[in-house]
């Protein structure tokens, strides 16, 4: 081998470690990160005037922003978050006026049972789809509590992890069968990989 094809070689290696050591040292480069669809850990689709996205939250995120809320070990909160899969679901439309909770609203009872539906009935909506067909409901769809700008909402979904696993797909389809916003069916591929893939969070340490 030539020195030149041994410099190429290394060069090479070099980049593969880099790739599977990779750091964030702070929390806004990480969301940063998070946020580039490039790294497939988000995916979105517009219809009706609405863009619909699902953000993946690691498990190590989500630990890390629970444990300094309040005293609970870090390591005791990822292994909890380890069992799930959860996703941040945000819906906006393209006129500030207009959201979820509105669209095709004609009166204050209609509003109320677009917001029991919100609250209590969107993960009757939202699956995991096999590609036999099988279907996993998340456990748990619940709005993110905090102020929103505008008509934009965000919801959290948790699915079980192992039911998504157990499936063995190398793309992981969440499926979103829209009641009221007319945007019909939406499927939103994930790579698995992708998902895995996930930089060491320098930051928590």
């Amino acid at each position: 081998m030539g020195f030149n094809s041994k410099i190429f070689y290394v060069v090479v290696a070099l980049m593969v470690l880099s790739g599977c050591t990779r750091t964030m040292g702070t929390e806004t480069a990480f969301l940063k990160w998070l946020d580039d669809p490039d790294n497939g850990c988000v995916k979105a689709i517009s219809a009706n005037g609405f863009t619909m996205s699902l953000k993946y939250l690691p498990p190590e995120y989500l630990a890390y922003m629970e444990s300094i809320k309040g005293d609970e070990d870090i390591e005791t909160l990822q292994h909890q978050f380890d069992s799930s899969m959860t996703l941040l679901f945000t819906v906006v439309h393209n006129k500030e006026e207009v959201s979820v909770s509105n669209y095709n609203v004609p009166d204050m009872v209609a509003y109320r049972e677009r917001a029991n539906v919100l609250n209590f009935e969107l993960r009757n909506h939202l699956y995991i789809k096999g590609a036999g067909g099988e279907r996993i409901p998340p456990v748990l769809a619940t709005y993110e509590n905090t102020y929103e700008v505008g008509g934009k909402k965000s919801f959290y979904v948790v699915f079980p992890r192992t039911q998504v696993e157990g499936l063995g797909e190398n793309v992981v389809d969440v499926v979103f069968d829209d009641p009221f916003m007319d945007t019909g069916i939406s499927h939103f591929m994930f790579n698995r990989k992708a998902l895995e893939q996930i930089p060491t969070l320098q930051f928590i340490n």
